[in-house]
């Protein structure tokens, strides 16, 4: 039975996790879903009215004045289990190319997506250590303790066509970031893995994408449960049997 707090839970694939882990068997015992807003989140709160294990709590990932009172909440509920996972899903998406591309924006893109991302995970970071070494299990893995940071094909170099200015340069760096945190937090045998969504329905992807949150969220979820030491660290497609994305 495991604990599991998302970012940006309030909607698209964020409100897809919940919803999907919340009827997992077996069901984790806490589901955390952070929102800027709780008391404005009607289907996350209906979502939560249903299922006792789902707990809403505040957190504006770049707003650092929320992160106390986040973990604060989280550490309540978990005790000295800590918390098993974090799934870094908030960030934005901008429109301009790179010739129009204002420092302002530039600025906003990499703060949301990287910094607070890098902010979050360190503020949490205590209790999936806790979650680490309190665990039965000894080796690499989603139950034992994870750190998913939410990518996107678009922050592939080799792939780059273009546009999106700011965007590709922050999933980018997220990549960098999850490698790097992952060779640092190799001795805790904590898993950390950046993972594309694919391109979604949601209103950051749009109708016209791929594939639904469903379909997203729920390949992912089998790639996260079969992922393990040789994954640690890797960028990953929306692919199951597992691929890495390219860099």
């Amino acid at each position: 039975m495991v604990s599991i707090l998302i970012t940006s839970a309030n909607r698209g694939i964020g409100l897809e996790f919940v919803r999907q882990l919340a009827g997992r068997d077996p069901r984790p015992a806490h589901l955390f879903a952070a929102c800027r807003r709780p008391d404005e989140v009607r289907d996350l709160l209906t979502l939560a009215a249903a299922n006792d294990n789902i707990r809403v709590i505040e957190l504006n990932v770049r707003n650092e004045s929320t992160y106390q009172f986040a973990v604060e909440a989280v550490s309540n509920v978990v005790g000295e289990k800590g918390l098993n996972v974090l799934i870094n899903n908030a960030g934005v998406k901008n429109q301009e190319g790179y010739a129009e591309m204002s420092r302002e924006s530039f600025e906003e893109v990499l703060d949301a997506n990287v910094i607070s991302l890098l902010r979050v995970t360190q503020v949490f970071l205590p209790l999936l250590r806790q979650a680490a070494w309190s665990s039965n299990l000894q080796t690499f893995s989603f139950e034992r303790a994870t750190i998913i940071n939410i990518s996107s094909i678009l922050g592939s170099i080799s792939k780059s066509t273009g546009g999106l200015a700011g965007y590709r340069e922050s999933k980018a760096a997220v990549n960098m970031l999850t490698k790097g945190l992952s060779v640092e937090l190799r001795g805790d045998r904590i898993l950390v893995l950046a993972q594309h969504p694919g391109w979604v329905q949601t209103d950051m992807g749009g109708s016209n994408a791929d594939v639904t949150t469903e379909q997203s969220v729920s390949t992912m979820l089998r790639i996260f449960s079969a992922a393990s030491e040789k994954e640690n660290g890797l960028f990953l497609d929306l692919k199951f049997p597992m691929q890495i994305c390219p860099y």
